[in-house]
């Protein structure tokens, strides 16, 4: 979803408003100034979907796992699609490291070596699937992070 960046003010030189009295004693106001630009309205649509945009921006990386014995594909690229909940056919996530803290040595190791043949591929999104195509088959299963 592409959130609209157009957005003008509206141009005058001095603001002019009249009141009207109502037949019941209160006063409507009418604007009466005269404008070089009318500006464009902004309302609840527009602030609802900016703050959605804002509030994937600050969410928790979409975490996806890569089976070792996932990859389809004779030869490279080897393709595997996976389910990754949230993602959107027009989203361009970055793939983000998910070894745990304190992992050890040869978790660390292995996990690395997965993560390089996996960020060197490619990657596509659809409605609640990420596709990946790599050059090489990892040796083991790996859990990335896709940040949207």
């Amino acid at each position: 979803m592409a959130l609209k960046t157009d957005f003008v003010d509206a141009l005058f030189e001095q603001k002019k408003i009249r009141l009207n009295e109502n037949e019941d004693g209160k006063v409507t106001p009418v604007d009466e100034t005269e404008y070089t630009r009318q500006g464009d309205k902004f309302g609840a649509e527009h602030i609802n979907a900016t703050n959605e945009a804002v509030n994937r921006l600050n969410s928790a990386p979409i975490r996806v796992t890569l089976a070792a014995a996932g990859w389809t594909g004779g030869s490279a690229p080897y393709i595997q699609t996976v389910q990754a909940q949230g993602i959107m056919a027009e989203d361009t996530p970055l793939l983000v490291s998910q070894l745990a803290d304190g992992a050890p040595l040869d978790v660390q190791q292995s996990y690395s070596k997965a993560y390089s043949i996996v960020a060197a591929g490619t990657g596509t999104c659809g409605a609640g699937t990420a596709t990946f195509k790599v050059y090489k088959k990892p040796a083991t299963d790996i859990i990335v992070g896709l940040k949207v």
